[in-house]
């Protein structure tokens, strides 16, 4: 009998504790003003990669052009809570987005130039953006916070390469979005992002039909984030 008195003591005690850290979890939970989120919708590139060399092999491409302009993102990122300002919190947020806009069978341009025969491949365009910026969130509305990003930096990494080469760019992140606190651990949300690209992936080709590579793009989707 002690064996078993023994063991319901152990047993109430481990029980107690998880049920005093729930408690201290569900009370302080958000109290920070951060959160950890996750994205996921659709894009929107502003003008499409069709007819380019590494996309899909233009101008020796007898295939259907790559030139699909809108597929899907998925996305992650942190907001962190700066200072409280107005009716609201100033957040840091850094944020890395996989965006996809087209993905077709058609001439891969390396394997053409290797062999020397015409090789089909399934080629995605899609670009990896990483986002710094600043956040305001409004928090006056009780559980639903809008909330908007000015302007952020963006590092964005291009796939394929685009005529020249050339794969890497910056460009300015603006951001508009609402959420709801469901619980103080959890909210929900729905976002619109666009990310401005400057231009760094290089221009015409002379005497050819190359053009410049244009990659500014839009995410529309939803969001969960885990708050703290």
């Amino acid at each position: 009998m002690d064996i078993f008195k023994k063991k319901f003591v152990c047993s109430s005690i481990v029980i107690t504790v998880v049920l005093i850290m729930f408690n201290a979890v569900s009370v302080f939970a958000g109290q920070l003003g951060g959160q950890v989120f996750f994205r996921g919708g659709a894009t929107h590139l502003s003008n499409d990669r069709g007819h380019e060399l590494f996309t899909d092999t233009e101008p020796i491409s007898v295939t259907p052009s790559n030139d699909d302009n809108g597929d899907w993102y998925v996305g992650a990122g942190l907001d962190i809570p700066l200072t409280k300002l107005g009716p609201g919190s100033l957040l840091g947020e850094v944020m890395v987005e996989y965006a996809q806009f087209s993905n077709k069978r058609v001439v891969s341009a390396v394997g053409t130039v290797a062999t020397g025969s015409t090789l089909y491949a399934e080629t995605q365009i899609a670009e990896l953006n990483v986002v710094i910026a600043p956040k305001y969130r409004f928090e006056q509305f009780g559980p639903v916070r809008p909330w908007i990003i000015p302007i952020g930096l963006a590092f964005m990494v291009n796939s394929p390469p685009s005529n020249t080469t050339t794969y890497l760019d910056i460009g300015l992140h603006h951001a508009v979005g609402i959420e709801y606190v469901v619980t103080p651990l959890v909210s929900i949300g729905l976002d619109i992002r666009y990310t401005n690209a400057l231009g760094f992936t290089g221009g015409d080709i002379q005497g050819t039909s190359l053009d410049d590579t244009e990659v500014d793009y839009l995410t529309y989707g939803a969001y969960v984030g885990v708050n703290f």
